[in-house]
């Protein structure tokens, strides 16, 4: 029953998301979803769509809401952002806002990123702002994390994703350290990712976590062939490309389960 209220949400979600694009004008630039992996938590798998809103001055506007299923519960992000080139082109910039909810707890909060791509890296910077209170042994923390995706010269379709975090624990220790992944894009359409970080953050340990990734974003272009043919990128990367790249976050809640008693929390 619950797997069968999971599949009736997806589609009612997504069928919302269709005719608000439909009613609206915005185009859908791209539909895929996700599958992790890790040895510390449930598979986490994921279905999304990334829609251009047009134009505002000189940046371009997009909407990526995101749902997330992970151990029979619901989770949703729904953000909203602006590309511009700066740099004389050499560059892009941008900044996005996002609403993230899981049904385990129903944990809240509120994200705020930032971001830059040049053609031979990005950076990006992302605070979370928990909107909920305790509930039963666990409680969102706020937290900020910075990372960046580095492309390998002679192959890149390959980049290294170093990455620093640190979430403000409330009466267990601060979750700190790195992360380190690599990401590899053989086509269009799919792209692989697996590493490391010292904290499994989506599960309220901080044991060390091995995960692995799989992306597919289907581009909503007719002409568009053969998308799932060994077509790995090549230099010069266009970094106008990088105007509808999914937006690098933590989008599971981080949090931290509770040892203490409610009487001797400040």
């Amino acid at each position: 029953m619950k797997r069968l209220k999971v599949i009736f949400y997806s589609c009612l979600f997504l069928c919302m998301s269709a005719g608000i694009v439909h009613a609206a004008g915005p185009e859908v630039i791209w539909a895929g979803g996700s599958l992790k992996v890790s040895n510390e938590a449930k598979p986490e798998y994921a279905v999304e769509p990334f829609l251009g809103l047009g134009d505002i001055g000189s940046g371009n506007m997009f909407c990526e809401p995101v749902l997330r299923c992970k151990n029979s519960e619901i989770g949703l992000s729904l953000g909203v952002g602006t590309r511009t080139e700066v740099l004389s082109g050499q560059g892009i910039a941008g900044y996005n806002l996002f609403f993230d909810y899981t049904g385990d707890h129903n944990h809240k909060q509120i994200g705020a990123g930032a971001e830059f791509y040049h053609s031979d890296f990005s950076a990006h910077l992302n605070i979370y702002i928990p909107l909920s209170d305790r509930s039963g042994n666990q409680e969102a923390l706020p937290g900020i994390n910075l990372s960046a995706d580095i492309p390998i010269p002679q192959a890149p379709f390959v980049s290294v994703c170093p990455g620093v975090y640190y979430f403000n624990g409330r009466d267990e220790d601060d979750l700190i350290g790195i992360s380190l992944a690599m990401s590899m894009q053989p086509n269009e359409a799919i792209t692989f990712r697996a590493g490391a970080r010292n904290d499994a953050l989506g599960s309220g340990r901080d044991n060390n976590e091995i995960f692995a990734v799989i992306d597919i974003a289907i581009p909503m272009n007719p002409q568009v062939k053969d998308m799932l043919r060994f077509n790995p990128v090549n230099a010069p990367v266009a970094l106008s490309s990088y105007m509808d790249d999914p937006v690098r976050r933590y989008g599971v809640i981080t949090y931290e389960k509770k040892t203490m008693p409610w009487d001797l929390i400040d």
